[in-house]
């Protein structure tokens, strides 16, 4: 299964207060605009072979780019949705990267939170 998709149902089962929408790779376009809802893109950053042996591989890493879009008045704290998204994906093995600080949607004017997870599969 891909890292995107491995991430969106364990986003989608945990039923983390003030998601509302979780998608892979693009955001259909009739909800681009709709600042009335909190929503996640998650897109493939990286994948690369790992664990080399006998000229072989025995694992991938991957990465993945977690976007949060909030909603235009946010019903619960960014930081404290933000803090349990990074307590989910580390209990469930996988790893923090790079966290980027927030910034506004030029075009919607929505705040915005982008960070960075991976971790390895075993083939």
């Amino acid at each position: 299964m891909l890292a995107v998709n491995e991430a969106k149902k364990l986003i989608d089962e945990a039923h983390i207060n003030g998601i509302d929408h979780v998608y892979t790779f693009n955001i259909p376009n009739e909800v681009v605009e709709n600042t009335d809802i909190t929503l996640i893109r998650l897109s493939d950053v990286n994948q690369k072979p790992t664990i080399w042996g006998s000229n072989d591989f025995g694992a991938l890493t991957r990465e993945i780019e977690v976007q949060i879009f909030y909603k235009q008045d946010p019903d619960v704290d960014p930081e404290v949705l933000e803090s349990q998204l990074f307590k989910l994906f580390v209990h469930h093995d996988w790893e923090l990267g790079e966290v980027h600080g927030h910034t506004f949607d030029t075009d919607t004017n929505q705040l915005t939170c982008t960070f960075y997870v991976y971790n390895m599969k075993y083939l």
